[in-house]
């Protein structure tokens, strides 16, 4: 520091940190513990995140979620019954007893809804016109998070700022898990032989 100059041991220790700063300078010193935990974590979240964004999987969860499963979504299925978290998981996944997936194992012949629609997990929230009534409640209950079936399901995005309010996101996800169940689509429609859940909750 210029205020100390002409003293050996300031000299000293600035001539050593200046040497310290030199690109490709080394010292025998062991790295703190604390940055090398943080330095594996970020190489884990990055490998991490590399081989969600580019696996062929999952496709149907990415749409709805498309960063990394974090907290608040272990807090969201944190707060469920467990009929209630393997709904959830159903309807985020797309694996579930509806036409358009069961048809993929030969369940079904056709992936067509009771209204002659293709039977996905967005028709049933959102389209299927036998569910109008019901949907009339999901839509009062939930408010602007029926624009989205990514906010119906809990889904968040990179963009968004500060912290996700996860008190209103599971009040969307029990509204949305009541529809669920009173749809009654959602029950295992497995042909006799076949692995059977009864309510499939």
């Amino acid at each position: 520091m210029p205020g100390h100059c002409d003293d050996p041991g300031n000299d000293a220790a600035d001539r050593l940190a200046r040497e310290a700063a030199c690109p490709g300078k080394t010292h025998p010193f062991r790295p703190l513990l604390t940055r090398e935990n943080a330095h594996i974590r970020r190489k884990i979240g990055a490998q991490w995140e590399h081989e969600w964004t580019s696996s062929t999987k999952g496709g149907h969860l990415r749409k709805i979620d498309n960063t990394l499963p974090t907290a608040h979504t272990r807090k969201l299925y944190g707060t469920l019954p467990r009929n209630r978290a393997y709904l959830f998981t159903q309807l985020r996944t797309g694996h579930n007893w509806l036409s358009t997936y069961a048809k993929t194992f030969g369940f079904r012949e056709d992936d067509q809804c009771v209204c002659g629609a293709q039977e996905t997990v967005t028709h049933v929230l959102v389209d299927c016109p036998r569910l109008r009534e019901l949907r009339r409640e999901l839509r009062r209950e939930v408010g602007d998070a029926f624009n989205s079936v990514s906010s119906l399901l809990g889904g968040s995005t990179e963009s968004e700022k500060g912290k996700p309010d996860t008190t209103s996101r599971a009040k969307t996800v029990n509204a949305v898990l009541d529809f669920a169940e009173a749809s009654q689509r959602f029950r295992s429609r497995a042909p006799r032989g076949q692995p059977n859940n009864g309510s499939g909750n």
